[in-house]
C-alpha cells in the first residue's frame, strides 16, 4: 500500500480509534460501535476500509460472530525537515503459526505459573521498549547531524552553482543519482536546458555519471582519494 494511501486512511478520526481499541484485543462490532458511540453502520463502514486495505483482518469464532483484529505489525515513519519531507511504511508479518502451535502450551503454563510467566513477559515488553526507544533518540540524534551536513552543503551550493537552476540540480544530485529525463521532469524543464547545465557542471569538474541499464546517471563527484580507495 502506498504511504499517501495510509495518511489517508489514518486521516479519519474514528478510524484511528477502532485501531487504538484494537491494539489491545479483538474486538466485535457491537463492542467497537458501543466503545466509540458510533452507530454499527458507519464502523461496519470504517472496518471495511481496513480491511480492504489489509490494516485489518477478521475472524469468526465458535458461535459465528465475526470479530476484527490488526493483521500485521505497521510502522509508518514521515521525516519532514527543512531539507527533507519523506514518508515510509514498515510491516512485520505476525507470526501466527508460533502462536497456534504454542496455544494450548501457554494456556497450561499460564495456570501452573501464570505469576512467573506475566512477570517475565513484563521485562521481555520492558527490555525491547527500552530498545525501540533508543533507536528513536539515534534517529533523531542522526537527523539533526543529517540538517547541519545538509545546510553546510547549500552554502556550499551556493559558492559554486553559477545559477539559480545549477543550484536546483546539485541540490537534487546530493540527495540522490539522476538522469537527464528524471531532472527535467523534477524541475519541468526542457532536457535540453538540463542537459546543458549539467555537462558545464561536468567540465567544472563538479559532477559526474555512472552508465545503469544503458542510460547515464548523473551524481556529485567524489574525491579523488576517495575513487583511489575503491580502486
Amino acid at each position: 500500500m502506498e504511504p499517501a494511501q495510509i495518511l489517508d486512511i489514518l486521516g479519519n478520526e474514528n478510524r484511528r480509534k477502532i485501531l487504538q481499541l484494537l491494539s489491545n484485543r479483538p474486538c466485535y462490532v457491537s463492542e467497537i460501535s458501543g466503545r466509540l458511540g458510533v452507530g454499527p453502520k458507519a464502523i461496519i463502514s470504517h472496518l471495511n476500509m481496513l480491511e480492504e486495505n489489509g490494516i485489518i483482518e477478521c475472524s469468526v469464532d465458535e458461535q459465528r460472530r465475526k470479530y476484527f483484529n490488526i493483521a500485521d505489525n505497521l510502522r509508518i515513519e514521515v521525516a519532514v525537515s527543512p531539507h527533507s519531507y519523506a514518508v515510509s511504511v514498515h510491516t512485520t508479518p505476525v507470526n501466527r503459526y508460533y502462536f497456534k502451535q504454542n496455544e494450548n502450551k501457554t494456556i497450561e503454563m499460564q495456570k501452573a505459573h501464570s505469576a512467573s510467566i506475566l512477570a517475565e513477559l513484563s521485562r521481555e515488553i520492558q527490555n525491547t521498549k527500552t530498545q525501540q526507544e533508543e533507536l528513536a533518540r539515534k534517529q533523531q540524534e542522526l537527523q539533526v547531524e543529517y540538517s547541519e551536513l545538509m545546510d553546510i552543503c547549500m552554502d556550499a551550493i551556493d559558492k559554486v552553482s553559477e545559477n539559480p537552476l545549477q543550484a536546483e540540480i546539485l541540490y537534487a544530485l546530493l540527495k540522490n543519482e539522476q538522469s537527464i529525463a528524471s531532472l527535467s521532469y523534477y524541475f519541468t524543464t526542457h532536457p535540453s536546458m538540463i542537459s546543458a547545465q549539467v555537462l558545464t557542471m561536468a567540465k567544472r569538474g563538479l559532477i559526474e555519471y555512472t552508465i545503469r541499464d544503458n542510460q547515464q546517471y548523473w551524481k556529485i563527484l567524489r574525491s579523488e582519494n576517495e575513487t583511489g580507495d575503491e580502486q
